[in-house]
């Protein structure tokens, strides 16, 4: 990294740029290389230089005039700013298996200033190469090695990485040999006590974790009598299983119980059971639980077996009793009860239809009674059918019903069958096998006797039939019929009443019904007849009454059987009614239908005497007649039209009319038929030119019923004859045709379309395509009349021919002198003959040609131009000031001129005169610089007298000549510039700077000045910092940096300039904060039984902070685990007094001073301090008033998330931040076992930071993982569960 000021003169306009070059100090011959050439940083990164070379480094800035002179660096050699580190420790194996071993190192005593990144593994055989084990560098200080082969010996190497490289090699590992290590098993797991009595025990266990590389072989089981130290083995063999009964219990005695595993080199250490077991019975009230195979009921079939088993549990063995709906089972040989405890069981062999009922078990003993039921249903087919009946004999069928059977067979009967025989048959012939009721019509041969019988059918079958004990002949019963019914006058006319009935609901048994119809005058004795024999209709016309008479009718019905009574209605007066016509049609709005299809009108009509009908359509009064398309149908009180084979011309409003001698009345229907709309009309084709027309025309007079969607314009060449479609998408009544041939006839057809289809097609008459105009001619070459530093002025005449039609502009086109394509100048064109060309190029030489445009079409492009350029002498600089000056020397900076001449300005001349040297006939300017040497807008004149006073001048240079001159105003003194010095601190520095003990002091301030000041870095009572801390100065910059600060280094830092021009200092404030010391004079007094008084001083050292309280805190001397006695314990509150304690128990007391930031760390205050000035903890014991010294501890804390998920193929990185004192032991784990990196799997801890790396992950990576830190205070384990979504698939493309 290189860094530089900005100069003091950017030449009157801001710095755009900084020009970055290097250079190879053994290559000077070649040119400097670009490192970069953007921005405006003041610094910048060197990169791709050679370890070992020299390099200079030159800074150059740039603004829009040019670029400066050039900075350039002392020359610097490349090389790494860090050393490789050392070799690791000595590595050491372990775990060694058949195919794996695990490697464990020591850190490289020297780290080569930079933090090592990893470590890199080597193994090789005796005889063999050293092969790279790990492809990425190993994070930990333990790696598993896998992958070797068994019975070979091998030999390791670990190298160190950091940043600057690779370490050399640490020293070979002892040789070890690939082979499966067997040692005695691990003890078993999970030993727990699962049932006991007086003379018995129950235990079960689960296998070793570590089988000690062999096979489990067995268990064995060792008990011991309380009061004895003897174990007991109990089983003889091994005990292949994990479970056993320990016999031979005494009862009372107390017993305790152990296991061993073993493999084919020993027996395992014991695993005990933590409790003792006492030789005695258990009491346990009974308790029945029912098999879920029988839960709340059960369902088999007859003869199969019934299986009832319960679950049975009490101490003592309880009895066991089985009823059945409440009663105590009978003795039957079907019948098993098997009780095997804890199961109890009643089987019933060969079931039967009465087995179904209620169970019950009940068991019972010493401590009470507890029962449980079961229903039982056994299906089996259902009984008889009873009440079988036969009624409603006819000589066709008769009626059969019966009733359902007592016994259904436990499940709903499904259907019937019903059978029939005569009785001179024996086989019985079916009638239904499907009948659901309970009632059924039976079909019958006319003089024939029958027997039925009728069975009832479940899922399981059919049940036993039963029949009839008499058999019925099919023959009618014919008796009288029933009367009619609804008998009433439905229309009175002037002589006559229209009289209606209904048939009886009882026919008598003969379908041969007739009726009598009668009629009596109101002052007549007898009933008259009005027909001859009977009559078969439902229906008489009364005619032959006298007008305003009154009558009476009535009427009977007649079979063979006999006659019925009679019905007669009520007193009517005969007279003619009038009621006027009443008509409604049947629809809703107008009725829409499609061309072809069929147009039903449906009219109701009403009225007295019944009213004439009459159709008409639209305003015609003619009345439709029928065709063979039209029909017309009248009734009592409706009338319909229905039209088929609709057209468009059938739409309209059709009008149907009913006329009676009461009235007249009317209604109407409107009807659309939608079709293809008509031809379009007036088609016209105009506007024809070479290659297009346009077309127009009217709207069709029909637009057969609805909205005319577009039209579907088509061409045709007369030559082919072949229509193509042009559009088929014209929304408008014109549309333009192009794409014509110049000399070809063409027609065109229109047709119109709505969402029916397309109409007919109107043509057109024939076309040629082609014009008598054309388009204008070239015009003459155009001139250029006026040329400025970036635009030109073009002027040209007017073609000699338009072409028939009048020029509407023209289209300038440019061409650079060696290009070879025309560019046009404008898009649209320009009504006059005259344009001003913008946007040139200086110095370039150009070329323009003109095009005339009319309505036909553009022309032809005129000859061109000639080249056309300007040039001159520049104009004078501008802005010519003194940028700095020095005793012999004067720099002065000055900005280009406004106009180059048309010529790029090629340099600058600088000159000057001592003042009052101008003599006559000679004006004493000296020239100071070659022109063609100086390009940028800044000069140094050197060799100066400081004592003389100079004129300056500078002139700009092109190809064409000299400009003039720009002077300075007034006569300068070479004179040094002073400066007083500055310095800028950073707005946090002013303030202060407050640290945490370990952390670095870091310093910095901007400074500036002329001459560049002495720099001088103090604290207030010590002048010399640089002994601890290292002061830099690098260009604007100083530093000063104390690392692993102390409290020792707060206090109040000065930085102090000076220079020729003046002193500058400023201060900073800089407070280190640390943990407080520990308490001083820690005594214990007033020693009681169960309390004691603690009384101490404040720390010496508060570190930084006032102390705000303390923590007391107290352990046994047998425990690992520190108790909080009271976590703020203020100042005021010294002396303190525990209580509550143990009597004849020893006790470690601690007590921790806490301040604002952080509480006392015990493990810095011993390294700090001797034990005997300073005791932070005490233990102090109840028994013998000893105190002792114990080391202060913290137990660990983990801080880290309950789960993490990540998806397969990814990445998996886990933190967790682990804090205590001392400083712990961290190792990760899943499950049970250990996690061992690998080449995917890494573990890292730094300070206080441990993080598990996973790569690759997938599936089988997720489960339960935890970490466990563990240090003098006590061990803590924080669960982790890790899950591991989708799977990653690895895709080769060949």
């Amino acid at each position: 990294m290189i860094q530089w000021r900005a100069p003091k003169d950017d030449g009157g306009t801001s710095i755009i740029n900084y020009v970055v070059e290097k250079k190879d100090v053994k290559k000077p011959w070649e040119p400097w290389s670009v490192v970069s050439s953007s921005g405006v940083s003041t610094t910048a990164k060197v990169p791709r230089l050679e370890k070992g070379h020299e390099y200079i480094v030159r800074v150059r800035a740039e603004n829009k005039i040019g670029i400066g002179a050039g900075l350039e660096s002392p020359p610097t050699i490349a090389k790494h700013m860090f050393n490789p580190p050392g070799p690791p420790g000595h590595p050491e194996c372990s775990d060694i298996t058949e195919n794996a071993v695990t490697l464990q190192w020591t850190l490289p005593d020297y780290d080569g200033g930079t933090p090592i990144i990893g470590y890199a593994i080597e193994r090789r055989e005796m005889t063999g190469k050293w092969i790279r084990v790990t492809k990425t560098p190993v994070l930990d200080l333990r790696y598993r090695v896998s992958g070797l082969f068994e019975g070979n010996t091998y030999e390791f190497r670990v190298f160190a990485e950091n940043s600057a490289g690779i370490s050399k090699p640490s020293r070979t590992s002892d040789p070890i040999k690939a082979t499966r290590a067997i040692t005695k098993p691990g003890p078993p797991v999970n030993l727990k006590l699962k049932d006991w009595s007086k003379s018995y025990a129950d235990i079960c266990w689960t296998k070793p974790i570590r089988d000690g590389g062999s096979p489990i072989l067995g268990y064995v089981v060792e008990a011991q009598k309380s009061g004895t130290a003897q174990w007991n083995r109990i089983n003889k063999d091994l005990i292949k299983i994990c479970a056993y009964r320990v016999p031979g219990f005494i009862e009372g005695m107390e017993y305790r119980i152990r296991v061993r595993a073993t493999n084919k080199v020993g027996d395992s250490e014991p695993r005990e059971l933590t409790d003792s077991i006492l030789a005695k019975d258990i009491l346990v009230p009974p308790e029945v639980v029912v098999d879920v195979s029988c839960r709340d009921s059960l369902t088999v079939r007859v003869g199969q077996i019934i299986s009832l088993i319960a679950k049975v549990k009490g101490r003592p063995d309880p009895d066991i009793t089985w009823t059945k709906d409440a009663k105590a089972l009978s003795r039957d040989k079907r019948y098993e009860i098997n009780n095997n405890y804890p199961l109890c069981e009643l089987v019933i062999n060969n079931s039967v239809r009465s087995d179904h009922g209620k169970y019950a078990i009940v068991a019972k003993n010493s401590s009470g009674q507890a029962q449980a039921t079961i229903l039982v249903n056994v299906l089996d087919t259902p009984g008889a059918c009873q009440n079988l009946k036969v009624a409603y004999v006819t000589k066709n069928s008769c009626m059969v019903s019966w009733e359902n059977p007592e016994d259904n067979g436990g499940t709903e009967i499904t259907h019937y069958i019903i059978e029939c025989r005569q009785p001179s048959q024996r086989g019985w012939t079916l009638v239904s096998s499907d009948c659901t009721k309970r009632l059924i019509k039976a079909p019958l041969t006319e003089g024939c006797e029958y027997f039925f019988r009728v069975s009832a059918q479940n899922k399981i079958g059919a049940g036993p039939p039963t029949e009839t004990k008499t058999p019925i002949l099919a023959v009618d019963p014919i008796e009288k019929p029933g009367e009619p019914i609804d008998f009433h006058i439905s229309e009175i006319g002037k002589t006559f009443c229209f009289l209606k009935w209904k048939k009886p609901d009882y026919d008598g048994g003969s379908r041969n019904l007739g009726y009598h119809v009668e009629k009596i005058p109101k002052a007549a004795e007898e009933w008259e007849r009005l027909h001859r024999g009977a009559i078969k209709e439902t229906y008489f016309m009364a005619d032959r009454c006298i007008e305003n008479q009154i009558y009476q009718f009535r009427v009977q019905t007649k079979n063979e059987g006999g006659e019925s009574s009679w019905v007669t209605t009520a007193e009517v007066l005969v007279k003619e009614q009038l009621v006027e016509p009443e008509i409604k049609i049947k629809l809703d709005g107008t009725l829409v239908v499609k061309a072809g299809d069929s147009i039903p009108i449906e009219a109701t009509v009403k009225g007295k005497p019944h009213p004439d009908v009459k159709w008409t359509k639209d305003e015609n009064k003619e009345e439709i007649k029928k065709g063979p398309r039209l029909q017309i149908e009248t009734g009592a009180d409706f009338s319909k039209l229905l039209l088929t084979a609709a057209r468009r011309s059938d739409s309209g409003k059709y009008v149907v009319t009913a006329s009676n001698s009461a009235g007249t009345c009317s209604a109407h229907a409107k009807v659309n038929v939608l079709d293809r709309p008509g031809p379009v009309r007036d088609l016209k084709v105009s506007g024809i030119t070479t290659d297009r027309c346009h077309l127009a025309w009217e709207i069709p007079e029909d637009d057969g019923g609805c909205d005319i969607y577009n039209y579907i314009i088509e061409k045709c060449e007369t030559k082919r004859g072949v229509w193509s479609v042009h559009s088929n998408a014209v929304i408008t009544t014109k549309a333009k045709v192009t794409r014509l041939i110049e000399g070809n006839e063409y027609m065109f057809r229109v047709r119109a379309e709505n969402k029916m289809g397309p109409g007919p097609a109107v043509q057109s008459e024939t076309i040629v395509a082609g014009t008598q105009f054309s388009v204008p001619d070239a015009p003459e070459a155009p001139e250029v009349t006026k040329i400025a530093k970036e635009e030109m002025t073009v002027q040209w005449s007017e073609p000699e021919k338009d072409g028939g039609k009048p020029i509407t502009g023209y289209l300038l086109d440019k061409k650079e002198e060696h290009a070879v394509r025309w560019s046009p100048v404008n898009k649209d064109p320009v009504p006059g003959t005259r344009l001003t060309v913008t946007g040139l190029l200086p110095h370039h030489d150009y070329q323009y040609r003109v095009k005339a445009v009319n309505e036909i079409g553009t022309g032809s492009p005129s000859k061109p131009s000639p080249l056309s350029f300007h040039t001159g002498p520049p104009a004078p600089p501008t802005n010519l000031k003194v940028l700095d000056s020095t005793k012999s020397s004067v720099t002065l900076g000055w900005t280009k001129p406004v106009s180059d001449g048309g010529a790029p300005i090629i340099g600058y001349v600088v000159e000057m005169r001592a003042q009052g040297a101008a003599k006559k006939g000679d004006d004493g300017w000296k020239r100071c610089n070659v022109a063609a040497q100086l390009v940028v807008c800044e000069f140094t004149v050197t060799s100066l007298d400081e004592k003389s006073a100079y004129e300056f001048r500078v002139s700009a240079q092109n190809q064409v000549g000299m400009s003039l001159p720009c002077d300075l105003e007034g006569a300068v003194y070479p004179r040094e510039i002073l400066e007083a010095p500055e310095i800028d601190l950073d707005a946090s520095l002013k303030q202060g700077l407050t640290v945490r003990a370990g952390c670095p002091i870091r310093l910095c301030a901007t400074i500036r000045g002329r001459p560049s000041p002495k720099v001088a870095w103090s604290r207030m009572g010590i002048d010399n910092v640089v002994r601890k801390g290292n002061v830099d100065i690098i260009d604007t910059m100083t530093f000063l940096v104390i690392p692993d600060s102390t409290r020792d280094d707060a206090g109040k830092y000065c930085l102090n300039l000076q220079s020729p021009a003046g002193e500058k200092a400023v201060f900073v404030n800089v407070k280190v904060l640390d943990t407080p010391g520990p308490v001083m004079n820690l005594e214990v007094t007033d020693i009681t039984q169960t309390s004691v008084t603690l009384s101490w001083t404040p720390p010496e050292i508060n570190g930084g902070s006032e102390v705000t309280h303390y923590i007391v805190e107290k352990r046994e001397i047998d425990r690992k685990t520190w108790a909080t006695v009271k976590a703020e314990v203020e100042k005021d509150q010294i002396p303190f007094k525990v209580s509550g304690l143990i009597p004849g128990s020893e006790y470690y007391f601690r007590v921790i001073a806490v301040n604002e930031y952080v509480l006392y760390d015990p493990s810095k205050a011993l390294n700090k301090t001797t034990l005997s000035s300073q005791l932070p903890y005490t233990v102090y014991s109840l028994r013998s008033n000893q105190i002792l010294v114990s080391s202060p501890a913290v137990e660990p804390k983990i801080v880290m998330p309950d789960s993490v998920i990540e998806r397969a193929g990814a990445k998996l990185r886990v933190e967790a931040l682990v804090s205590g004192k001392p400083a712990p032991t961290c190792k990760w784990m899943r499950g049970v076992a250990a996690v061992v990196p690998s080449s995917r799997l890494a573990v890292h801890q730094s300070g206080n930071l441990c993080v598990l790396i996973i790569k690759d992950v997938s599936r089988t990576d997720s489960g339960e993982y935890s970490l466990e830190a563990e240090n003098s205070s006590a061990k803590v384990v924080q669960a982790l569960k890790i899950v591991i979504r989708g799977q990653s698939y690895r895709v080769i493309l060949r």
